[in-house]
């Protein structure tokens, strides 16, 4: 400590009188301090000193005030604690007095109080709390930046409860046993009621949790508790009382706060209280784990990780949203303590006008500190989240090396073939491009598996996202016919190695329970990432002056993914067994109405970009189109569950095909802006929204060991109806146009739908297994 500059010192000395720990801090290094600072430190105990002696005369004149009136009242927190917990009282700082009274005399009190001359502090009516308005005397005094300031007027606060339930959210049944359990002992000279040991202990800790929650934590209110825990901690006796006169759940809160108490300075725990904190949910733990410090640290970084403590006591939805909308959406801050305590006829207009412009100075702080600390929260919220629920570090470091892959390829689709349309190639040509790429992923696939196998997921993973950014380079530089038909091939290839190597990379980053929900979390961000991506590329062509640069960047883009992926250690699944291909009738007859389907999707999907640029539509406009239609997706997909509730697996399949129909249409009649985009959008959402039925429902429909091979053959059929449907569709587009292309596309996607109503939705073809899609709709 004897190395701090002055200028640390200075720092020490701002945080220690915000946190009330100045004469604490005198006590246990004072031979360690500068000179300067023990002088200074030496003038607030003198003053403190004094300020004991006057708060001492409001504890006697209070007393003998409700004494007189007759209001029953208990002394709680303060000086109260000096000769509970054994706290030095020239340590302690005290800017009010708490009392308690119940509700039926609370006002009772308050009025006897106005009779000192206390009144209430204006704009508190409506703050949510468990005491009344704030009682203070105007004096005239004003802030001038001394917490140790002999003038700061003692206020009162009157609570007529310990806990607010409905505020916090979080019960803590035993609070109404406090009150009959006081008892009697001599404060200022005075015998006030106060709470006895145990309550008083308890009390104490909610306190300090209910600040904690709140985000305007003392930190010396968790120093005095730890001192307390300290003294306790083999008093065997006491803590077997205090398990008896307190229900689990309150306990449970105590125990968040002296766990806090405990991690902030280090103090020892009884063995009885190490059970209560080891009992904690699994969330809070995380949350001590990586987040018991940052509520200290508060005052000089914006953080809320509080939020996080707090929604992992919670036990219900609702009680979680109405939390973090209060904290992160607060529609009012917290007042500024250093107005003026003087009456508002005592004040010259000059003067008024400076408070104001104070208050707005202060406001205007708290707005920006919210703000500020809201892009941390994310961060720690997600962080909070995964650990809780037992998502990796590696998992996040997959998530980000997808996200930033992803980004780059999202960016390079939506611009590549409005690229060549502008080096003067026609739909016939997009058409072989696209049929090369789908040609070169099933042939990527056959070898993909074989390569994870042999050199490792991670190996493979690192060289398919440095071969991806080549690719993805040299596609955005070619402009021959021939190179253009090979790279394309080549980059399917490529991108078939991404997606055999994902599945299993995914599932070697967490355990076997928390599976479903790393896919689940791992597809709604990559969701995000092409609305995301979708919007940017529009953007970029603009702000880049061409598309090329562009496709350069996301080339860039691309390869930045090297980095998170680099730090993976990812699990190596386990040697396959051999593939076994089933022969039913029904896969069969699905494969056929799955091929229609895909030649139906396929002969839009690859010239969407192109369409609407056919349409006149800007790139940037494009980017717009793109980036909502996959915000209908998202919906789309959330919204598949119910729909296969309510009308059946394969009925709503057919319903979904139907609509995809009636979305290519629309888009057939090549309509006015707006009529576009939303066919666009009704397509891109019902086309999505049949995958996990169609998914469901092929699982479902074969034997457990014949689900790998299952598909294989799916995926080898989609992509040969698309490389078909691609190849068809550009020689036909470049011949007849959008229209009448777009209109036999909606007439495939109708006979699909009527494929899988006559031949998948037939007798016998009952499900085999009970995936839960299936289960949850047969």
């Amino acid at each position: 400590m004897g190395r701090l500059t002055d200028r640390d010192w200075r720092r020490a000395l701002q945080y220690c009188d915000r946190s009330h720990l100045t004469l604490p801090l005198r006590r246990v290094a004072r031979d360690a301090m500068p000179d300067w600072v023990r002088e200074r430190t030496d003038r607030d105990a003198v003053k403190n000193q004094e300020r004991l002696r006057r708060t001492e005369a409001a504890y006697s004149s209070i007393a003998r005030c409700l004494g007189a009136g007759g209001v029953e009242f208990l002394a709680l927190k303060g000086i109260t604690h000096c000769a509970l917990f054994g706290t030095p009282a020239a340590d302690r700082v005290q800017y009010d007095i708490d009392l308690f009274t119940p509700i039926e005399s609370v006002y009772a009190a308050e009025a006897a109080l106005c009779d000192l001359g206390f009144t209430r502090l204006p704009g508190m009516e409506k703050s949510p709390t468990d005491h009344l308005p704030t009682l203070i005397r105007k004096t005239g005094w004003e802030w001038r930046g001394d917490f140790f300031d002999t003038e700061i007027p003692l206020s009162v606060e009157l609570h007529f409860r310990f806990w607010n339930d409905a505020l916090e959210r979080l019960p803590a049944p035993g609070t109404g046993d406090f009150w009959e359990r006081r008892t009697k002992a001599p404060v200022a000279g005075v015998k006030l009621g106060i709470l006895c040991l145990h309550d008083a202990l308890a009390y104490a800790g909610l306190h300090f949790l209910r600040h904690l929650l709140r985000g305007d934590s003392i930190p010396f209110h968790a120093y005095e508790i730890a001192a307390f825990l300290e003294a306790v901690a083999h008093d065997d006796r006491f803590w077997e009382v205090w398990i008896s006169m307190h229900p689990p759940h309150l306990r449970r809160l105590q125990a968040v706060a002296f766990r806090v108490a405990s991690e902030w300075f280090g103090c020892r725990v009884a063995p009885a209280l190490e059970n209560e904190i080891a009992a904690l949910p699994g969330a809070t733990q995380q949350w001590f784990a990586h987040f018991a410090a940052a509520p200290a640290t508060a005052q000089f970084d914006a953080n809320k990780e509080e939020l996080w403590l707090h929604l992992s006591l919670l036990e219900t939805r609702r009680d979680c949203w109405g939390v973090a909308r209060r904290r992160l959406l607060p529609l009012t801050l917290p007042r500024d303590g250093g107005g003026a305590h003087v009456a508002e006829g005592q004040l010259t207009w000059r003067k008024r006008a400076g408070y104001k412009a104070r208050h707005l100075s202060y406001m205007a702080r708290r707005i920006r500190r919210h703000a500020v600390s809201l892009g941390g929260v994310a961060v720690s919220g997600a962080i909070w989240w995964g650990r809780a629920n037992g998502l990796s570090r590696q998992f996040w470091l997959f998530l980000a090396t997808a996200v930033q892959f992803n980004l780059g390829l999202f960016i390079f689709f939506l611009l590549y073939n409005l690229h060549l349309t502008d080096l003067g190639y026609r739909e016939d040509f997009l058409g072989m491009v696209g049929a090369a790429a789908t040609i070169g992923s099933i042939a990527g696939t056959l070898p993909a598996a074989f390569l994870a196998r042999s050199f490792g997921l991670r190996r493979v993973l690192l060289t398919d996202i440095a071969c991806t950014a080549a690719i993805v380079l040299i596609r955005a530089l070619a402009v021959s016919r021939v190179w253009l038909v090979a790279l394309a091939f080549s980059a399917g290839s490529i991108f078939a190695v991404w997606a055999v190597v994902m599945n299993p990379a995914i599932a070697g980053t967490v355990d076997e329970k928390r599976r479903p929900l790393a896919f689940s979390l791992f597809f709604a961000v990559m969701f995000a990432v092409g609305i995301a991506g979708n919007y940017a590329g529009g953007l970029l062509s603009g702000w880049m002056h061409g598309k090329q640069p562009v496709l350069l960047l996301a080339a860039l883009l691309v390869a930045l993914a090297l980095f998170p992926a680099w730090r993976l250690q990812v699990v190596e699944p386990r040697p396959e067994r051999a593939r076994i291909y089933p022969r039913s009738p029904f896969l069969l007859r699905y494969l056929a109405a799955f091929a229609a389907w895909n030649l139906a999707t396929g002969s839009f999907n690859p010239f969407a970009n192109v369409y609407f640029a056919h349409l006149r539509f800007s790139v940037q406009r494009i980017g717009s189109v793109f980036s909502g239609s996959q915000v209908a997706q998202l919906v789309g997909v959330a919204m598949a569950p119910a729909v296969f509730r309510k009308a059946g697996l394969v009925t709503g399949i057919v319903w979904m095909m139907a609509a995809t129909g009636a979305g290519l249409a629309g888009l057939s009649t090549q309509g006015g802006g707006s009529a576009a985009v939303l066919a666009y959008a009704w397509y891109m959402a019902f086309q999505w929204m049949s995958e996990p039925g169609l998914n469901a429902l092929l699982m479902s429909r074969v034997e457990e060991r014949e689900r790998s091979g299952a598909a294989a053959l799916n995926y080898m059929v989609a992509f040969s109806a698309q490389t078909v449907a691609a190849l068809a569709a550009g020689r036909l587009l470049a011949h007849l146009g959008y229209g009448a292309v777009l209109a036999g596309s909606a007439l495939l996607a109708v006979c699909a739908a009527g494929l899988f109503q006559a031949l998948v939705n037939s007798r016998g073809a009952a499900p085999v297994t009970a995936h839960p899609i299936a289960a949850s709709t047969s």
